[in-house]
C-alpha cells in the first residue's frame, strides 16, 4: 500500500477534518430544513381527544393533535391537515388526498382503524352481556386487518407517492388503549382482547407501510403505562366525547417524541 509522506500527512490531514465537519455540517443543515407538510387520516390524526378546535366541524380536529404540534415544534414551512373524524382509507383518498402536491415534503397519515370497524368494536365491548360477544367483534375487525386493509393501504400509498414523489410518508399507528394497571373501565378479559385487536391492525398497518416504501411509527412502546388501565392513562375514559382517543398529553408526550424521532433518524 502506498503511504503518503509524513509532511504531506501532517498538511492533509487538517484539510481532510475541516472537509469532514463541512460535510457534516452541511447534512444537518439539509436535515433542519423546513419542510412542506401534510398531514392525512382519522380521528387520532385530526385530535378528536385532545379538545378540537370548533371550526373544523365534524373533522374534530384539534390544536393539540400530533400534526399540528409537530408542524409547530419544527418550524414547518407550511402546514395542512385534512384529517377527519371518521376516515377510512377510501374518505382519505376521496376528500384528504387533494391536499397533498408536487411540493409537498412531508405527508404523515393515521387511517385503518375505521376500515376495521373501531367504534362498533368499542360498542360491542362495551355493551355485550358476555366475554363472547366482545370477542367475536374483535375478531371481526381482525379479519379486516388481516384480509383487507393492506391493499386499501397500497393504494393510498400509491396514490401519496404519485402526487408527490419526493415526499416523505410516514405512516403512524395506534396506541393500545388498555395496558397493565388496575383502574381498567372493562373487564381483563375485553381490555386484554381488544389490545389484541390492536397489535394485529398495527403489525397488518406496519407491513404495508414498509412493503411501499413508508415509515412506520410504532407509537405501542410511548403509551405503555399510560393505557386505561394505567394510573397516568394518555387516552380519553369512555362515556365522553374524544372516548378511546388520545388526550393533548397522549400526542404531546407519545405521539409527537416518537414521530420526531422517526423522521429525524431518517
Amino acid at each position: 500500500m502506498r503511504r503518503f509522506p509524513s509532511g504531506l500527512r501532517r498538511v492533509l490531514l487538517p484539510l481532510v477534518l475541516v472537509l469532514a465537519t463541512t460535510l457534516v455540517g452541511a447534512q444537518v443543515a439539509v436535515a433542519a430544513e423546513p419542510v412542506d407538510y401534510v398531514a392525512l387520516g382519522d380521528s387520532y390524526a385530526a385530535g378528536v381527544g385532545a379538545t378540537p378546535d370548533g371550526t373544523s366541524g365534524a373533522c374534530a380536529r384539534s390544536d393539540a393533535s400530533y400534526p399540528a404540534r409537530y408542524a409547530a415544534a419544527t418550524g414547518a414551512a407550511s402546514f395542512t391537515t385534512a384529517a377527519c373524524s371518521g376516515a377510512t382509507t377510501a374518505g382519505v383518498l376521496r376528500d384528504q388526498l387533494a391536499a397533498v402536491t408536487k411540493d409537498t415534503d412531508l405527508v404523515t397519515v393515521t387511517v385503518g382503524g375505521n376500515d376495521t370497524g373501531f367504534a362498533p368494536v368499542l360498542a360491542r365491548c362495551t355493551t355485550a352481556a358476555d366475554d363472547a360477544g366482545c370477542d367475536q367483534a374483535v375478531r371481526a375487525g381482525e379479519r379486516v386487518a388481516r384480509y383487507v386493509l393492506p391493499s386499501a393501504l397500497a393504494v393510498v400509498l400509491g396514490a401519496i407517492h404519485v402526487r408527490a414523489p419526493h415526499a416523505r410518508v410516514v405512516v403512524l399507528g395506534y396506541p393500545r388503549l388498555f395496558g397493565e394497571g388496575a383502574g381498567c373501565p372493562l373487564n381483563r378479559v375485553r381490555s386484554a382482547r381488544i389490545d389484541a385487536g390492536a397489535d394485529v391492525l398495527d403489525d397488518r398497518i406496519a407491513d404495508s407501510a414498509r412493503r411501499f416504501g413508508a415509515t412506520f411509527v410504532d407509537v405501542r412502546p410511548a403509551f405503555v403505562g399510560h393505557g386505561l388501565c394505567g394510573a397516568d392513562p394518555w387516552i380519553v375514559a369512555p362515556g365522553g366525547p374524544g372516548a378511546f382517543h388520545p388526550t393533548a398529553a397522549g400526542y404531546a408526550r407519545g405521539y409527537v417524541p416518537a414521530l420526531r424521532a422517526a423522521v429525524g433518524a431518517a
